[in-house]
């Protein structure tokens, strides 16, 4: 027998072993995470962290552990524990980009799931977005700032390469930077961010947001009034010392798309829902949709299925390399056998993602009263229709002019 053959049926013994083993970790792991992600969604917190905390974490999930019960603790107010987790989860990341030559045989011989989560390119790029949430919601500017330049870094062309861009987290960048009183890089992030869009408009020396006018068909009319609902009336546009405070709040509303999901599942299902905020009987404007995990799930795996297509030919070659290689060395049956273990147990795609990360990620810049101390969101369907009304007080953190909040909606697993 070659040795290049002995070697591969060596690296698929290996890599069958890990897998086996790995199975019995991961389904453990599997279900804690399921468990959390629905007391989270049903709103029970404390019990979703505590999922998270307890028992022991196979070394493959643990980025993904951190990020969500990073999320969980962040919907707790707990922003210090949740910035170490979303800290230490990118820690892990910055480690892992030194290629494991083990693993990395396993997986191209067996599956993916035996390789470390390191999420998708938007995810990563969210775990820096929302530990700058955290930094700001406790008023810590410059580690705001940190985490800005760690987002454009991310989402730099040699760094994302052909995976989508991502403007919310590119508005919270310009933000970050915009209060450390850099306004020309602010800018070119909301400039950067508005010309992503399409539905809504960015101004890029204000961070303003606005809705953009709908773009016409072929027949010259408007298009269909689910993918350009009809806008609330935006509050009045009076002279300059209406904005002398504003309000920023960034609103994360509605469930992600679940990891067994198959490919565009969930991104133009159902309406996106946006919010009012008022000031007392005051209403002071509107939310702006500026991303959508759903689809950036879809578009991040259309590139990834281009990408992941040769290997795909290239594991299957391998495996039915050891299959013939057993069934010369023993006989038909036992060929047949590592077939069917090969191909038909562990052939599994890699379902694993960040769970726990909204469906819409929205921006509202509105004027404010100077003695603001708290506000109302009113979330609402695209049609208007009012689905649940929150009073919030925190976390609102002032810098001379601007305050800066935001708001998780997790209404019951919608």
């Amino acid at each position: 027998m070659s040795t290049a053959r002995m070697r591969l049926i060596a690296a698929g013994s290996r890599g069958a072993l890990i897998v086996c083993l790995g199975f019995l970790m991961s389904g453990c792991a599997t279900h804690r995470l399921n468990t959390a992600r629905s007391d989270f969604y049903a709103g029970r917190l404390h019990e979703a962290e505590e999922t998270l905390e307890s028992g022991s974490i196979p070394h493959r999930d643990r980025v993904l552990f951190l990020m969500e019960r990073g999320t969980v603790r962040q919907a707790m107010g707990d922003y210090e524990g949740s910035s170490q987790d979303f800290i230490e989860a990118y820690d892990m990341l910055v480690e892992l980009e030194t290629y494991s030559i083990s693993r990395g045989a396993g997986s191209l011989v067996i599956n993916d799931n035996i390789r470390n989560f390191v999420g998708a390119p938007f995810e990563r790029t969210l775990l820096h977005a929302l530990t700058a949430q955290n930094h700001l919601a406790r008023g810590h500017w410059d580690d705001a700032a940190v985490e800005a330049r760690r987002i454009i870094r991310s989402l730099s062309e040699d760094q994302r390469k052909n995976y989508p861009d991502e403007p919310y987290s590119r508005y919270i960048a310009g933000l970050a930077l915009e209060l450390i009183d850099d306004p020309s890089n602010a800018a070119l992030q909301y400039r950067t961010a508005d010309e992503i869009l399409g539905r809504v408009q960015i101004d890029p020396d204000t961070g303003r947001l606005a809705h953009a006018t709908p773009p016409e068909n072929n027949n010259g009319t408007n298009d269909n009034h689910e993918a350009w609902p009809d806008p609330p009336p935006e509050p009045g546009n009076g002279p300059d010392e209406e904005w002398s405070n504003e309000l920023v709040v960034f609103l994360q509303l509605g469930r992600s798309p679940r990891g067994g999901q198959p490919l565009g599942s969930g991104a133009r299902r159902g309406s996106p829902y946006y919010a009012e905020i008022h000031a007392g009987d005051r209403y002071l404007g509107r939310s702006y949709l500026v991303s959508d995990t759903a689809q950036l799930k879809a578009e991040t795996e259309r590139v990834r299925a281009l990408r992941e297509a040769a290997k795909t030919v290239g594991r299957i070659a391998a495996k039915e390399g050891i299959a013939v290689a057993v069934e010369s060395q023993h006989n038909e049956w036992a060929g047949d056998l590592t077939r069917f273990i090969l191909f038909g147990l562990l052939e599994q795609p890699d379902v694993r993602r960040w769970e726990t990360l909204p469906r819409w990620l929205h921006v509202a810049r509105v004027p404010a009263p100077e003695d603001l101390s708290s506000y109302t969101v009113v979330v609402k369907d695209a049609s208007g229709n009012t689905l649940r009304t929150y009073e919030v007080n925190a976390p609102i953190q002032r810098r001379q002019n601007l305050l800066v909040s935001f708001f998780r909606d997790t209404p019951g697993g919608r």
